[in-house]
């Protein structure tokens, strides 16, 4: 794991990369998406950075469409695609749980009420089936299927809203309902769930969800020790934020050495100021794309070492709850 002075190191530099109106882009001069932004200041605010992140979380807000949605990329300045992805949406309550969970004494019930509505029009496009379409377009009609690590983030992103809600002496049973229904959906019916079966994100994801074990075969296909977890199985380009998301789900699944050996091949891409090359194509141990460090695989190994740390199980969003409850009994 990281030691203090790199975790500071890493804070300043997802810190660094922030844009004045408190946006943070996937890399220098890069595209805003809401999922990776509200990682971005989950990891700052693990690292210290806690002005940085609060001023990250109320940028995000900003961008809220008047139903609770946002766009699914947006530029430093207006929409570059603007298409309404479920999941994106739903990961603002993960993003406002995780900085509650790490900046003290911090309660702004007034962006929990953004987040809410924004799980409120997540949930609104619920299939009777229990699962959700993978985006709604602009002029509102839905994707056909939903994903599965997209399904399972929304999983999460409903036990976060639950629990930001229970903090604030809220009652939202709609969540609930919904996220049993997703739950039960995850688990016994996924035909309308599209398949990316060569990407990493399919073997994991559910374990982040506390759903299940990554499948040994997954760690075979996607796992290479010393080197990482490829983010495509069919190509030898390892990245940074998929082998950290992996060590964390072997973690929350209870495999926690497994998951200190995966945590520690994100070494090497590592640079000395804190930053983080996106990927590293093998065997010529080549950046790519070329050079690129971006801030959300920055925050990635920022979040598993913070589950790491804990010796978490279950899920992402019941470790920064349980994170939460600790640090407001302290």
């Amino acid at each position: 794991m990281l030691d203090g002075a790199e975790i500071r190191r890493t804070g300043a530099h997802i810190a660094s990369m922030k844009l004045g109106a408190g946006l943070v882009p996937w890399y220098a001069g890069g595209p805003i998406d809401p999922w990776n932004h509200a990682e971005a200041a989950i990891g700052m605010a693990l690292a210290g950075e806690h002005e940085s992140a609060i001023h990250a979380l109320e940028a995000l807000f900003a961008l809220q469409n008047r139903d609770g949605s946002f766009c699914h990329f947006y530029l430093a300045r207006g929409v570059k695609e603007p298409n309404r992805d479920t999941n994106v949406v739903a990961y603002s309550a993960v993003g406002l749980l995780a900085v509650m969970a790490a900046v003290p004494k911090y309660e702004p019930e007034s962006l929990f009420a953004h987040s809410a509505a924004a799980l409120d029009w997540v949930v609104s496009l619920q299939r009777p089936d229990g699962g959700f379409p993978m985006l709604q377009r602009p002029d509102g009609t839905l994707h056909a299927r939903g994903l599965l690590a997209g399904s399972c983030s929304i999983l999460n992103s409903l036990e976060a809203g639950i629990s930001l809600a229970a903090y604030f002496d809220l009652e939202r049973p709609e969540w609930k309902i919904a996220q049993v229904a997703l739950n039960e959906y995850l688990s016994t019916d996924r035909g309308r769930i599209a398949g990316k079966g060569d990407w990493a994100m399919d073997w994991y994801y559910p374990a982040l969800a506390g759903l299940e074990v990554p499948h040994p075969d997954g760690r075979r296909r996607f796992y290479t020790p010393g080197l990482g977890v490829r983010c495509i199985s069919s190509r030898p380009w390892y990245t940074a934020a998929e082998t950290a998301e992996a060590a964390m789900a072997h973690q929350l699944a209870g495999n926690s050495d497994l998951a200190a050996e995966v945590l520690e091949s994100t070494r090497r891409f590592r640079s000395d100021d804190g930053s983080y090359f996106t990927g590293l194509v093998e065997p010529q141990g080549v950046s790519y794309p070329g050079g690129e460090v971006s801030s959300y695989t920055a925050a990635a190994v920022l979040i598993a070492d913070d589950v790491l740390r804990a010796g978490s199980r279950g899920s992402l969003a019941g470790h920064f709850a349980a994170r939460l409850e600790a640090s407001s009994r302290g």
